[in-house]
């Protein structure tokens, strides 16, 4: 359907919608800049405008739904957020950003497992999600799964190397791995 009403606004002349997401053809080039800076501040203006992209979903109900769902949060209206969010998640699984955002919100509920899967579903969707890379990671440091957090914060460090406290934690667990004796 979708296919169907881009192909009859292109046939009118009509320009159509900005259609976003985790598949949007521009983050390769945003993540191959942002994986090539220097400061602090390009990294963040590159960041902004991955943000941007990932929260443009294609679907102009879920972008209402996703804006009123930070407005809530924003707020501390935990509730409403979760809703809005979960009525995203129902309208449109395939967006990763719902996932992180919920995730996000499951972590300030204290629904550790809950946000754990959620964080999940945001990678497997948007591998390059380096903001939920970095929780997870922070999450399997304190699970005690100290190999799934420093491939999370790697990984996460990779794409944005702006991302001190990502960094910092790899060089820490793989300096704690080298200096722990081999098992007997």
């Amino acid at each position: 359907m979708r296919t169907i009403l881009l192909a009859l606004a292109l046939a009118l002349g009509l320009t159509p919608p900005a259609l976003a997401d985790q598949t949007d053809k521009r983050l390769d080039r945003l993540f191959n800049q942002l994986a090539a800076v220097r400061t602090a501040p390009e990294a963040a203006a590159l960041e902004a405008q991955i943000v941007d992209i990932w929260m443009k979903s294609g679907s102009d109900t879920v972008d209402v739904l996703m804006s009123r769902a930070e407005a809530a949060m924003a707020a501390d209206d935990v509730a409403t957020a979760k809703k809005l969010l979960d009525a995203v998640v129902e309208m449109k699984p395939d967006y990763a950003e719902v996932w992180y955002r919920r995730a996000e919100l499951l972590l300030a509920m204290d629904s550790q497992q809950e946000a754990e899967a959620d964080l999940a579903k945001a990678i497997e969707l948007e591998p390059r999600h380096f903001k939920a890379l970095a929780i997870a990671g922070r999450l399997a440091e304190a699970a005690g799964n100290k190999g799934a957090a420093l491939a999370a914060y790697r990984r996460a460090a990779q794409l944005n190397p702006m991302m001190e406290n990502a960094a910092r934690r790899a060089l820490q667990l793989e300096e704690e791995r080298a200096s722990k004796p081999p098992p007997i």
